[in-house]
């Protein structure tokens, strides 16, 4: 039996330029030179011509950066990106990548499919609210209960990974109205599971000794650590096109727990305990979105229009330097908590 060709194990994406007939050439050059394994035309389209290939996702980045630079100043440009299921024959993988200036790393797909993946998640409606409730719910239970496979049940379902995602690539693209809409939904995400909580408390014996609270009522640097690989897992996921289902699960694990937790000591009374679980959550959400905002830095996503890239810069400094500073301070109350420091 023939062995397969690893090589090409990447996923795939179907480009599509609608350009006019007399820029077909030259983006069919453009599409051959970012590692198109295949490249065909065909009239018709939005312009006149429709130009297609077939790139790993890793190559898409680049491909719409030099599409936007060739052709745009002079031509009407649209391009249309596909993921391909299945490929009959698998293509061959393409050839290096010839890189033109500062461009991102060519093994990150293209930001408008980061934009597209991660800002869907920003707006808070009903069935993100719904399933914080629930998963509250079950959290609750297991918490109370000492029933670690609950709360790993809840983790499952908790949708906390998007909004926390999208905030930090508001602040790194300098884009305002997806900033306020991320930092509305991560905070109502927030306030309704710490609110679900405290109306459960009454209705379920909450003992702040059971392991599964008693470990949630204090900062370790252990979690913040969590938080902050979890921020960039999560991240890299959606800028290489990698599965994000089990990197959301570690970004609930980090946020939802401690803030279930804080409401239910909040309910019982407990307000020294929940506020060190409340504590907790917040340095979690620190940590995770200034990794979330390095790992987008470093990634190369910026603005594509030059103009904007002024304002993103200006986001991203005051996003990383609040993040900054929020984490050192909870790291340095974690630090005099345990007696670093004499």
């Amino acid at each position: 039996m023939r062995e397969p060709d690893r090589g090409c194990d990447v996923a795939l994406r179907l480009i599509e330029a609608h350009v006019p007939e007399s820029a077909e050439a030259i983006t069919e050059q453009v599409l051959r030179d970012v590692g198109g394994a295949e490249v065909w035309s065909q009239p018709g389209g939005a312009y006149g011509s429709v130009v297609k290939a077939i790139l790993g996702a890793e190559r898409t980045g680049t491909a719409l950066d030099e599409l936007h630079e060739a052709i745009s100043p002079g031509h009407s440009l649209r391009v249309l990106v596909t993921s391909l299921d299945a490929v009959l024959p698998r293509p061959a993988a393409g050839g290096p990548v010839e890189r033109r200036g500062d461009r991102p790393d060519a093994e990150a797909v293209s930001r408008e499919e980061v934009y597209a993946a991660i800002s869907g998640a920003a707006a808070p409606k009903r069935t993100y609210l719904v399933l914080i409730v629930l998963s509250t719910t079950v959290a609750a239970i297991g918490l109370t209960n000492d029933n670690t496979a609950a709360v790993i049940g809840a983790m499952v379902v908790a949708p906390l990974l998007g909004p926390n995602l999208a905030l930090s690539l508001g602040l790194t693209l300098g884009d305002r109205p997806l900033i306020v809409r991320s930092f509305l939904s991560s905070s109502l995400g927030l306030a309704v599971a710490l609110l679900t909580a405290v109306l459960l408390s009454p209705l379920i014996d909450v003992d702040p000794q059971v392991s599964e609270i008693e470990s949630r009522t204090r900062v370790k640097l252990s979690d913040m650590v969590l938080a902050f690989a979890a921020g960039c897992a999560g991240t890299l996921g959606y800028t290489t096109g990698a599965p994000t289902g089990v990197v959301g699960v570690m970004v609930a694990v980090a946020l939802l727990p401690p803030a279930v937790a804080s409401g239910l000591l909040a309910g019982a009374g407990l307000w020294r305990e929940a506020f060190g679980a409340l504590l907790l959550a917040l340095a979690n959400v620190a940590a995770l979105n200034l990794a979330a905002m390095a790992t987008l830095t470093l990634s190369g996503i910026r603005p594509r229009h030059w103009w904007k890239e002024e304002q993103a810069r200006r986001s991203a400094r005051l996003g990383l330097l609040v993040f900054s500073i929020l984490t050192l301070v909870l790291v340095g109350i974690v630090l005099v908590s345990q007696g670093f420091f004499g």
